[in-house]
């Protein structure tokens, strides 16, 4: 998908603001690239700052792929040519956003979490559920360093769109959930501006409700709750492009 054409950057006014930008969507564990269509789609009524957009395929069949292969492959999904990149971070995806993040150097424009992990609850994403039940569980039913795709009603969705989510999830590198962000890595989440924070899950032991209670009271961040399911781009992906394109709108330099 893509608004303009791909080999032009648009600025806006004399202060020459981008004013269009390459989202690449980082998606969260087992996610396939299809998972994100309704998302596409919808982010076509949001388009005033989107130049182009790509979801990250994940190397979901090599139990050796850490995170950075996991970064690697957000930063292949960029454009040689994108100069203005947004990126977009849900739950896992939020880490090899981070670490892809440390080489795009100038051309790096927000950061947008969807109930995502933050760096500062735990550098690993293993490292932020520890106490609980759910790394055992992960690496007891691992195949060859693969993490099996859990059933989708942990995330509270049912019936058809339990099924379309279940269509659309692979095998997951153990390792990457296993292995801590960079230093580097993990201090993009305080120096890139703007970014924004989308908050579904309400359960208070939750690793990405924790995250957002984090930010509360912090002007630098956009952020706010959405009612709906951890998978909140197939729930609901309309407010999610609503509130991406937000954030593309304060990328380029407008309000809202």
């Amino acid at each position: 998908m893509a608004s303009g054409p791909s080999d032009q950057t648009r600025f806006k006014g004399d202060n020459r603001r981008p004013e269009a930008f390459h989202l690449q969507v980082s998606p969260g564990a087992w996610s396939r690239v299809q998972q994100w269509d309704p998302f596409r789609a919808c982010m076509r009524r949001h388009d005033a700052h989107l130049q182009s957009l790509a979801v990250t395929q994940w190397p979901s069949l090599d139990p050796d792929a850490g995170l950075q292969a996991h970064a690697q492959a957000v930063l292949d999904g960029i454009p040689p040519r994108a100069d203005h990149v947004v990126l977009l971070g849900h739950s896992f995806g939020a880490f090899p956003m981070l670490e892809a993040a440390t080489a795009l150097n100038g051309r790096l424009c927000g950061l947008l979490f969807v109930d995502a992990f933050l760096p500062e609850l735990g550098p690993s994403i293993f490292a932020q559920s520890e106490g609980s039940s759910g790394p055992d569980a992960i690496r007891a039913a691992a195949i060859d360093g693969l993490a099996q795709p859990p059933d989708p009603a942990i995330w509270g969705l049912r019936g058809a769109r339990a099924e379309a989510a279940r269509a659309a999830m692979q095998p997951h590198a153990l390792r990457a959930f296993e292995e801590c962000l960079s230093p580097a890595a993990m201090a993009m989440v305080e120096t890139v501006s703007p970014r924004g924070f989308l908050n579904a899950s309400a359960h208070a032991n939750s690793p990405f409700r924790r995250a957002f209670r984090a930010l509360e009271g912090r002007a630098d961040w956009l952020s706010l709750q959405i009612e709906g399911s951890h998978l909140l781009h197939l729930e609901r992906p309309a407010a999610v492009a609503y509130w991406t394109g937000q954030l593309l709108r304060m990328a380029a330099g407008r309000s809202f």
